[in-house]
């Protein structure tokens, strides 16, 4: 492990994903800080030189931080689009303790990085998100709408009850923890968790070692508090169900997910009312691949889709 502290991130370049998005990331970024939740949330700019181009909102999941989505995002940025990647509450290097965060914060977080999109940008607003980005996304247009479409890498519903008692590792107990997660809430809602007792990490990648090396990222969601498990299953139904949702959805699903398997966007995808909606699987990639194929066929079909708004 060559890099800690704030630069830890970048071991996953050097190992994985090209060095050189580490000086790519030098030249197309700055960093801002908004207010959200009466806290300071640090946001990630890419800022493409035109802002009449489409602005993308991009979130990340519960293993991950801004910066860890760079092979999803440098491509993007190459093509033209401008992009804002926000640290969610308890991610990355946003004000607050690692971990404390509740389900809406989050959408709260991404509603407030569409507000700044706006005043910053004048294109098209296309929100997205990749792993528990994607479900995020979702339910903050359906909180919030002010986007024109939504862009995905993963997307499940989030309440869907065959998730949450196969897919966790609380399995068949999941529901009968939340009146002790409710009842523990109100005298100790912040004490924290590692995340990897309640979701596996050992199926986020194909490589052990990246998976291991995320555990110890001190950026990353290596800890979650008891309120914001609990959120996950009490706060995490959408307002608007997914046959109501009309907005152009892209959704892009890696084929051999087995942290987020397939059959959960599928059926999300066949739910959704919108008249625009593409889904495309990706056969092979793992959730989070270290082939770097597969970000190059993930811009593509952004590309193809945000220009056909």
């Amino acid at each position: 492990m060559k890099y800690s502290g704030e630069d830890f991130w970048k071991n996953y370049m050097e190992n994985w994903f090209g060095a050189e998005l580490i000086s790519k990331w030098t030249k197309y970024v700055t960093e801002e800080t908004i207010i959200s939740n009466n806290r300071k949330m640090h946001i990630e700019i890419y800022d493409a030189g035109n802002p009449n181009n489409p602005t993308l909102i991009f979130a990340h999941g519960i293993a991950g931080y801004a910066r860890l989505l760079l092979p999803f995002l440098i491509p993007i940025r190459e093509k033209g689009y401008n992009i804002i990647a926000p640290d969610l509450q308890g991610f990355g290097y946003s004000e607050g303790l690692k971990g404390d965060f509740e389900w809406d914060v989050h959408l709260q977080n991404l509603s407030d990085t569409i507000n700044y999109a706006k005043q910053r940008f004048s294109g098209k607003i296309i929100l997205g998100g990749a792993s528990m980005g994607g479900p995020l996304a979702y339910a903050t247009a359906a909180r919030f709408g002010g986007i024109d479409a939504l862009a995905c890498w993963c997307l499940w519903d989030f309440s869907d009850k065959e998730f949450m008692l196969n897919e966790t590792n609380t399995k068949k107990f999941t529901y009968l923890l939340i009146p002790i997660f409710k009842l523990l809430c109100s005298v100790m809602g912040n004490i924290r968790l590692k995340t990897y007792t309640l979701v596996s990490y050992e199926t986020l990648s194909d490589s052990y070692e990246m998976n291991s090396l995320v555990k110890k990222d001190p950026q990353a969601g290596t800890h979650i508090s008891l309120k914001g498990a609990a959120s996950l299953v009490t706060q995490s139904k959408p307002d608007i169900s997914h046959n109501e949702f009309k907005l152009p959805v892209l959704i892009v699903q890696p084929g051999s997910d087995r942290m987020t398997p397939v059959k959960y966007t599928e059926k999300t995808f066949k739910k959704l009312g919108s008249e625009k909606k593409k889904y495309v699987k990706l056969d092979g990639a793992e959730h989070f691949p270290t082939n770097k194929d597969f970000y190059g066929k993930w811009a593509e079909e952004f590309n193809n889709f945000a220009c056909s708004l």
